[in-house]
């Protein structure tokens, strides 16, 4: 059953220009919130994961990065599982790669970063094929928009297109209107919606261009019979000085996809022999060494469009209500950094999260304005990969015009020695990659620790031209040392370290809340009335800390119910069975385990995660999860923090005080465990507290 609250509007309908991977994920999140979804693609989709025009750089190497696989996890919950068994590689970054980033080869080490390698051909096929499976989605193919419809005042009633089947051409192929209620234009780096903007007599946006001159050239190839590697990924990225890079990923069915690229207007060769011969003179011959005597399984294919372009349409004075640009059509990078995935679909879910703020409040309705509200976000969207990829191509002779802004030389300065130090230093290297996977904002590269690891300088440089060797031991956290010296740093592992400091404390620490008017108690009381348990009900507290919970939770079951306190510190579990045992509550058992991987038992009732869920990168395969071992109709609570829409982005880092204390950083305001809640409910629902701070997530699992 659908909860009211997400009810579409009855009669809604709106059209998304373009059917590459930004325009199906603008489909995805609109499709739970309009009564119809149109989807037009100028060109006819193949029936498998071919080629297709459409999407010249899917000839190229693509990685799927975190921001990515996150966001295309929320609008087509399990993606991720399926694209892995059609052949898509999981590459654990930096310790499945040799890495040369323009400061030198990065040391190998076991760390929470991970890439998802394949074709595009096949993530582009797997995610159509699941949008074609939402009802309220349907797909207008080889028919191209011409134009925008203005509606009375400043909004757009809809779209002008043209049929472009060889049967309509012969019959005169004029365009025709299609009415819609929102029209999302994600049609790329062609994108008309510039031109469109200026006719109907809004001005043309400002655009911010850096071109490094970057042209690529690709080709599949079969690993020789006899190769064997401790890697599975080569990527050397290039410099001024060297301006050639290249990249070798494993692909579905055993192959490999190469690029490589000149940059400053060298263009590679596009027949093997040149191609391979162009490899040999990267900044290593490791990938060279790896491919010599690979077999190539076809044409080598070029690309040269690769200029970082940005359409600041959040600058314009005036904006049609009712019309809204994603993906490339806003900001277009250089493919060499892979952020587009990421950005399309980042941006999708702040329409998404837009969309379910307005059914929250009960209209249905598309609000006046709401676009012209979005613009600010999703352009957040495009300067978080633009700080990465516009700004490091400005190191490059005549990318941009005329010279550096002090601004800009300063902040290269620092880049560069960051690049040095990441090399043997896990801080630097963690937030570079937190950066790099769109994780945590750019800011996160001047942490207090990060910042401090640079000004100290690079430690232990490892050899300049021999590649890293493979990790081999793993132990407790240690940061901020050369990785060459100490052991590994998982994220569970640092959680653990953190809490056994502070479990004694931790009930003190989380009391001085009440200093700034958090009321934490009277939240908790809260998200436990929602799980509804009745007497002998058997319910879990998902970190459950030091054990607040508990005593509530076994007044609700009574004696005949069941209550399982799990945590993944063993002195956070000391302090929970010192409680229970002065409660004397027999029917509370305690367990100490990882939720990613813990096993539930049968028959769960209920299900509550109290200020823990935000603490666990993983915290979407926890609710998964949960949601497996719930009856139909028990429920997931989520009671967490949140960053609420009204916070300037600026003042994030100002937060860094107030959630170290729990183990935390700033870098957690990207983490949304509410989202997976619904996207796993039959029914959901969620309340907020504390200025939007503080909410409760409600979803009530589905019948089996």
């Amino acid at each position: 059953m659908t909860d009211p609250s997400t009810r579409p509007q009855d009669g809604s309908h709106a059209v998304v220009l373009g059917g590459s991977l930004a325009g199906l994920c603008a489909a995805a999140a609109l499709a739970p919130h309009m009564e119809r979804v149109t989807l037009v693609e100028r060109d006819r989709y193949p029936d498998g994961p071919v080629w297709r025009r459409g999407v010249p750089q899917a000839r190229h190497t693509h990685n799927l990065l975190g921001a990515g696989q996150r966001s295309l996890e929320v609008l087509f919950p399990g993606l991720l599982g399926e694209l892995r068994d059609l052949g898509m590689v999981e590459v654990r970054m930096p310790q499945d790669m040799l890495l040369m980033v323009p400061g030198g080869w990065v040391d190998r080490f076991e760390g929470p970063h991970m890439v998802l390698s394949g074709s595009r051909d096949l993530l582009d096929w797997a995610v159509r094929r699941r949008l074609r499976q939402l009802p309220t989605v349907e797909v207008l193919e080889e028919t191209e928009a011409v134009g925008l419809v203005a509606g009375p005042g400043d909004t757009v009633r809809g779209v002008l297109l043209r049929d472009r089947r060889p049967e309509a051409r012969s019959g005169g192929n004029q365009p025709y209107e299609q009415t819609a209620d929102l029209v999302v234009d994600t049609t790329g780096r062609g994108s008309r919606a510039p031109a469109w903007l200026r006719d109907l007599g809004y001005g043309t946006p400002e655009e911010s261009v850096v071109d490094a001159g970057c042209a690529y050239s690709t080709c599949i190839l079969e690993p020789a019979p006899e190769h064997t590697a401790d890697w599975k990924c080569i990527l050397l990225q290039s410099t001024p000085e060297e301006p050639r890079s290249g990249i070798l990923n494993p692909i579905e069915n055993g192959r490999w996809m190469v690029s490589v690229a000149g940059l400053g207007g060298e263009r590679p060769p596009l027949d093997h022999a040149g191609f391979v011969d162009f490899a040999k003179g990267l900044r290593s011959t490791a990938l060279y060494d790896a491919i010599r005597d690979a077999k190539p399984l076809g044409d080598v294919y070029g690309s040269g469009r690769t200029e970082n372009r940005w359409r600041h349409f959040e600058r314009l004075t005036r904006w049609p209500d009712r019309f809204l640009v994603l993906g490339d059509a806003v900001g277009a990078f250089n493919p060499a950094y892979g952020q587009g995935i990421s950005v399309a679909g980042t941006s999708a879910l702040v329409l998404r999260r837009a969309l379910e703020q307005t059914a929250a409040s009960g209209t249905h309705r598309i609000r006046n304005g709401l676009t012209a509200s979005l613009r600010k976000p999703i352009a957040d969207c495009v300067e978080a990969a633009w700080m990465l990829s516009g700004n490091a191509d400005l190191a490059y002779p005549g990318a941009s015009d005329g010279p550096l802004p002090l601004a800009a030389r300063l902040g290269k300065r620092y880049t560069d020695r960051l690049l040095k130090v990441a090399t043997t230093d896990r801080t630097a290297a963690l937030a570079l990659l937190d950066m790099t996977h769109l994780l945590a904002p750019p800011q996160a590269v001047f942490r207090p620790r990060v910042l401090a690891s640079v000004l100290r300088g690079p430690r232990n440089p490892p050899s300049p031209t021999a590649p890293p060797p493979a990790p081999t031991r793993t132990g407790p956290p240690t940061r901020g040392e050369p990785m060459t010296a100490e052991p590994v740093t998982t994220e569970s592992e640092r959680m653990v370290k953190v809490y056994r400091k502070r479990a004694k404390r931790y009930d003190l620490t989380s009391n001085r809340l009440y200093l700034i008017g958090q009321r934490t108690m009277a939240y908790k009381h809260l998200a436990l009335e929602q799980l509804a348990l009745r007497p002998g009900d058997t319910v879990v507290d998902a970190g459950c800390g030091t054990g607040h919970n508990l005593p509530l939770l076994a007044e609700a079951v009574g004696p005949t119910g069941r209550v399982i306190g799990v945590d993944l510190t063993d002195a956070m579990l000391e302090q929970a069975e010192d409680r229970v045992r002065r409660a004397g509550l027999s029917q509370v058992s305690l367990v100490q385990a990882d939720l990613t991987t813990w096993e539930y038992p049968e028959n769960v009732r209920g299900i509550t995660a109290c200020f823990s869920l935000t603490l666990i990168s993983e915290y979407a395969k926890v609710v998964e999860r949960g949601y497996e071992a719930l009856a139909p109709g028990g429920r997931w609570v989520v009671l967490d923090y949140r960053l609420p829409g009204w916070w300037p982005d600026r003042l994030i880092p100002a937060l860094g005080p107030m959630i170290a204390p729990f183990g935390g950083d700033t870098s957690m305001v990207q983490r949304h465990p509410w989202e997976p809640i619904q996207e796993g409910a039959a029914r959901h629902r969620t309340l907020t507290r504390y200025g939007g701070w503080v909410y409760v997530a409600v979803g009530e699992a589905a019948g089996r």
